[in-house]
């Protein structure tokens, strides 16, 4: 069993053995399942030279879906309303993101999604749970967002301060997670050492001359009759396929981090602001590949949400959130106004 799965066991525990020892635990929270389905995208229409002719191979997408389970316990900042009637897994909550939550005692989400999109199958998880006292808060969370390729455990605890709407943290964050900022196709192939025929034999691809021109071939299956079908629409596939195979087989990595956050609160019936920075400055790595950062070795948490009702019919919006663990950005901002015609 490797760490996510201790860490999975862990939080379950945790979930539980609290619900047990304290009613209150569960109140409010919502258990829920969800299942959609819809066409897929329709791809563009491509075709390669076979025998004197050509073959047709669009690739024709299966419906997508997603599929989803969990349970939630969130408090809604005060600007946040449940417009829908029913949670379907996909909802975001700002608590979601921050350190800081609206609400003191335990919060916590356990989210698991089986998504299909355009043929490319993955799973989402979002397990995380949250105490927030007067001057302390510690959060345990297992991600792993298969479509943005980022996947992480970490325990955070701090030491909290409150200054009115303002909120200081420090304290340090342990984190595991697999092998980044590698690429093991460098420690295997060497540029005018090694040609690619070379490689693609090492893949486990085979060539044969025919009629002028090398067909090629895996497991006695013909993939494609020119060179420059094969490194166009395999030999690239067949590297990605290696790094990812030989990164598995390294595991997970760990490493420790000081963290520092600050983060703010106003709300009124016309206007609201929410903002939060988290910023890890520095960082031990406690393995061989834990992760050599190549720019500043910072990585950044922060928002910004912030609505203003100008008028009884005119208001405007401005949300942001972004995330740069590992040099990998992950971000999303909205921006508009809305305007009421009585």
């Amino acid at each position: 069993m490797d760490a996510t799965k201790y860490l999975y066991a862990l939080i379950m525990f945790i979930v539980f053995g609290l619900a047990t020892c304290n009613a209150q635990f569960f109140k409010y929270a919502t258990f829920y399942t969800s299942m959609s389905m819809n066409t897929s995208m329709v791809e563009d229409q491509d075709f390669i030279a076979i025998n004197k002719g050509y073959e047709e191979t669009t690739q024709i997408n299966e419906y997508d879906y997603n599929f989803t389970i969990g349970i939630r316990k969130i408090a809604r900042f005060d600007f946040e309303q449940k417009v829908k009637t029913w949670y379907y897994g996909n909802e975001q909550s700002y608590s979601d993101n921050t350190l800081i939550g609206n609400s003191s005692g335990w919060e916590y989400l356990l989210n698991y999604s089986f998504i299909r999109n355009r043929s490319e199958k993955f799973t989402n998880q979002d397990f995380w749970i949250r105490y927030l006292g007067h001057n302390g808060v510690t959060k345990i969370q297992v991600k792993n967002d298969e479509a943005r390729d980022l996947e992480f455990t970490s325990f955070d605890t701090r030491h909290r301060i409150q200054k009115g709407r303002w909120d200081f943290t420090i304290g340090i964050v342990g984190r595991s997670h697999r092998v980044y900022g590698y690429n093991p196709i460098e420690d295997t192939w060497e540029a005018g050492e090694d040609s690619f025929f070379d490689l693609a034999e090492d893949f486990g691809y085979s060539s044969e001359f025919v009629n002028g021109r090398f067909h090629w071939f895996k497991n006695g299956e013909l993939l494609a009759t020119s060179n420059d079908e094969f490194f166009k629409h395999y030999f690239g596939s067949a590297i990605a396929q290696y790094n990812e195979n030989e990164i598995n087989a390294l595991g997970n990595v760990y490493e420790l981090s000081a963290a520092l956050g600050v983060s703010y609160y106003k709300y009124s019936n016309n206007f609201w602001l929410l903002s939060w920075v988290n910023v890890m400055p520095y960082h031990y790595g406690l393995n061989e590949f834990s992760y050599d950062y190549e720019q500043l070795p910072i990585d950044l948490d922060l928002g910004l949400v912030t609505g203003w009702k100008i008028t009884k019919s005119l208001g405007i919006f401005i949300e942001g959130t972004y995330l740069r663990y590992w040099e990998k950005p992950i971000y999303e901002c909205k921006l508009g106004f809305n305007y009421l015609i009585f």
